[in-house]
């Protein structure tokens, strides 16, 4: 050991077992603290946990002439910042959420003069495989990282899976970031024993102590310690370190260690698995913002070629999205009351979106409010997914009552829609525009559903026509099957069987809820000892309806299941509930996949309820994390009990979006945790819908040998009441894609108007292998498209355009140039194993 770089530093978890209101005040109190040891010399310098939203909370409760004191001393280094927003956890986001996440932080990170480029990760739980893609994207080629990564040496090569390459120190002991030693009386003796148990991990003699941890700073007296402990160990420079600085003491070193793809080794320190599944109503409800931001705000945005002039608006509806997802935040481990406030702000951002869109889609296609004898004769289908293909659009439908004549049809092109008429009531409505008070109007309301076909990201003009004919709607139609051209459904007593019309394969057992036992906490899911399983029962079978675009049946589900644990948390208590379940199962015409939509009356505490699809044993799985798809190994023999400081390795995966384990591919909202499992006598691929567990973090567990947090009670993370859960499944390894998801979850957008407008095309994508991101305005008259390979072979997509582009680029992550390809309305982009791909296309002002 040559040098030892202390980096003073505070973990500052924005909300975790107190509220943001109340670790924000001891924020400001803290970085007082800090500035007031570097104003007087005590404290050379000081870095800010790598997020920039601190300086947003410090700044809304000190005064402007405090703030910019602050301020300066980022700009004069002392105080370094970013690159993150915040640090979100890194499985539970979308893979365009990290983008944003550090495209907001390296901006603001910019503008106060910090700008040091470390991917620092110092305590999400496991690192995804293509954050060293990521990182590279954005010019960051040094990174940090602890839990999830193990290596036998401190300065490492990680590689990330399309082969991208980052500098990274994996933080070699069990205490990571977390390092107070130097406030302690016995500091010296302290400081030798972990520079002892770090030593062997350095390949260049350069230690660092990250001296800091979660919302706490470093002693008044550092200096001074400092000096004691550099008198200590002569032979060896004791300094206080900037993190740039640090990273620049490794400049030309060239790693001998390294570490491959995604990190979750718990062999280190505990990477919790069980937050995939707590407080699942979070995960879906980050989803649906998620998805709401990309395919209607940013796709919007793209579609007026930014006319709103929203670009401020979009990054403040980006932020409240963000500040749901850090670790102890979207992983549902905190207190009852952080949850609470961030469902607040999910409503506040469905709202934002919800208003926007309606204000963009009345400015492009305006309905008629004030006059009521105005016919809006037309409906304007907008689809924001690239891929060929039938879509399901819902779509309200309002005729002035003066005008009805008792029926409608729908003409596409002069063809005349197939649709269902799902209701047809004649009521009052209340019709409101900034530009028109608010008044009501006597309308007649059609609520109906139609197939239609799109070839990629387009527009599409149906002609509503008024008709005398008798309202036809759609009603039950009875029967003990559904079927469209793929599939044929039927039920028995507990599942559902499924036949593949087109290889005339049967699966049997599918769509079957089991519930267990869950003696864990919020981080962790701990079998009791005495565990009980139930299966659920089909009690009733609603409606059956056959209509003239899809076929659906409702099933009813039951299951009789212990209330609780027992006192003493081995087994199930005496007492016992009832669970209920609701399960619409929907085929649409000319649909491959099948759509599933349950209502989850929870009743019962201390459980974990999942539904399982049987399939063909499965030795192997795949689930997809941010732009990659990753092989999962099923774990068959379980070991429970760890010793202290131990976490077992779970069977359990963590999955944003899609699951694949032979034959069956299942996509989801926010049902972010799975397993291949056996039961019955064969394998079964299950998601978990809901886990309930009463305690932030408790000591006594099976699966983890120490606690993980404050041993709080959290009432709300046992998820009582009713939750709805949203997901497909496609059969048959020849048809799956990672597109099938955004179909399930991206609904068409519709908006009825009394004009004329022509029908456009912005892109379509040929691959269905090539799986699509986002696409979104970046700069005027362009749009930036992204798409990633998630196979490990080359796959290749041709890209259409419906206009003439001006040019055509490959841009990194930050918009600069990569490639250049000819400005034709078609081209063809080549991708290596696991790339990322953002294509920048711009166009003529007047198109």
């Amino acid at each position: 050991m040559k040098e030892v770089h202390v980096l003073n530093h505070t973990h500052w978890d924005r909300e975790w077992y107190e509220t943001f209101e109340e670790f924000r005040y001891k924020l400001r109190n803290g970085l007082r603290y800090v500035q007031s040891l570097l104003e007087s010399g005590r404290l050379e310098n000081f870095f800010l946990d790598g997020q920039t939203i601190v300086l947003d909370d410090y700044r809304e409760v000190v005064s402007k002439e405090e703030y910019e004191r602050l301020a300066s001393y980022i700009k004069a280094g002392k105080i370094e910042v970013g690159p993150w927003y915040l640090l979100a956890d890194e499985f539970l986001v979308s893979g365009e959420s990290i983008l944003k996440n550090l495209e907001i932080g390296i901006q603001t990170a910019k503008a106060h003069g910090s700008a040091h480029g470390i991917g620092y990760l110092p305590d999400t739980f496991g690192h995804a495989s293509q954050m060293p893609q990521i990182f590279k994207g954005y010019n960051i080629n040094t990174a940090i990282v602890w839990r999830g990564a193990v290596s036998d040496t401190f300065e490492n090569t990680w590689e990330g899976a399309d082969g991208s390459e980052v500098f990274t120190f994996v933080l070699p002991l069990m205490e990571g970031y977390y390092q107070t030693f130097l406030k302690h009386d016995n500091f010296i003796e302290k400081a030798k024993d972990y520079l002892n148990r770090n030593e062997p991990y350095l390949t260049f003699g350069k230690a660092l102590v990250m001296n800091g941890a979660d919302h706490t700073y470093t002693c008044a007296d550092l200096n001074e310690r400092l000096e004691r402990l550099q008198e200590s160990i002569p032979d060896v420079t004791v300094h206080q370190s900037l993190m740039s600085e640090y990273m620049e003491a490794f400049v030309g070193a060239e790693p001998t260690g390294r570490i491959i793809g995604e990190q979750r080794d718990p062999s280190k320190i505990f990477i919790l698995p069980g937050v995939y599944s707590t407080r699942s109503y979070l995960k879906q409800q980050n989803q649906l913002c998620e998805d709401q931001a990309v395919s209607v705000m940013e796709a919007l945005h793209v579609w007026t070629d930014g006319n709103t002039d929203s670009e401020q608006f979009l990054a403040y509806v980006w932020k409240l999205i963000l500040q749901n997802q850090p670790h102890d935040s979207i992983c549902g481990c905190s207190v009852d009351e952080v949850h609470e406030e961030m469902e607040t702000r999910t409503k506040k951002v469905l709202g934002a979106i919800r208003q926007f869109a309606k204000d963009t889609l009345q400015t492009e296609y305006p309905f008629e409010y004030l006059n009521e004898t105005m016919e809006n004769p037309f409906l304007y289908v907008i689809n924001n997914t690239p891929i060929a293909g039938m879509y399901p659009v819902k779509a309200r439908i309002m005729i002035p009552a003066t005008l009805d004549t008792g029926s409608i049809r729908l003409v596409h092109e002069g063809v005349s829609i197939p649709f269902d008429m799902i209701s047809r009531v004649q009521r009052e409505e209340f019709l409101r525009h900034i530009l028109a008070e608010p008044h009501y109007g006597e309308y007649v309301v059609y609520d109906v559903m139609f197939n239609l076909s799109f070839t990629g990201v387009e527009t599409k003009r149906v002609q509503i026509e008024r008709i005398s004919e008798e309202v036809n709607r759609t009603i039950g139609a009875g029967g003990t099957d559904i079927q469209n051209e793929f599939y044929r459904i039927t039920w028995s007593d507990d599942s559902l069987e499924i036949t593949d019309l087109e290889s005339d394969t049967v699966y049997e057992n599918q769509h079957v809820f089991l519930s267990s036992l869950d003696a864990g906490d919020t981080y962790n899911y701990s079998p009791p000892v005495h565990d009980v399983e139930t299966k659920a029962t089909i009690k009733k079978v609603g409606d059956v309806m056959k209509g003239r675009t899809y076929q659906s049946v409702t099933l009813y589900y039951e299951m009789k299941i212990p209330a609780s644990l027992n006192e003493e948390r081995t087994g199930p208590s005496n007492e016992y509930v009832v669970n209920t379940m609701e399960t619409e199962i929907r085929l649409y015409t000319n649909k491959r996949m099948i759509y599933f939509h349950t209502k989850v009356n929870n009743a019962a505490k201390d459980q974990k309820l999942r539904i399982g699809f049987a399939c063909s044993q499965a030795d192997v799985s795949y689930s997809d994390t941010a732009f990659d798809l990753v092989r999962r190994d099923t774990r068959r023999e379980k070991q429970w009990d760890m010793p202290k400081n131990k976490e077992a390795v779970m069977n359990q995966y963590p999955t944003y979006s899609t699951v694949i384990a032979n034959e069956h591919q299942l996509v989801h909202r926010g049902m972010q945790e799975y397993e291949v499992d056996r039961a019955f006598d064969q394998d079964y691929v299950f998601l978990t819908m809901i886990r309930s567990v009463g305690w932030l973090s408790r000591r006594d567990l099976r699966t983890r040998g120490n606690g993980a947090g404050p041993g709080f009670e959290t009432p709300g993370a046992q998820c009582l009441g009713t939750y709805e859960f949203q997901y497909g499944l496609i059969l048959g390894k020849e048809h799956m894609s990672l597109n099938y998801a955004k179909m399930l979850r991206n609904e068409v957008l519709v908006q009825q108007s009394y004009e004329m407008r022509d029908e456009k095309k912005l892109f379509s994508q040929s691959s269905t292998a090539i799986a699509f991101s986002a696409f979104m305005r970046k700069k005027q008259h362009s749009m930036d498209i992204r798409m990633f390979n998630s196979f490990t072979k080359q796959q290749t997509t041709e890209l259409h355009f419906g206009f003439t582009p001006i040019s055509i680029e490959e841009v990194d992550f930050t918009g600069i140039t990569q490639a250049v390809y000819d400005a034709t309305k078609q081209i063809v982009v080549n991708f290596k194993p696991k790339q990322i791909k953002t294509i920048r296309v711009t166009w003529k002002e007047q198109e």
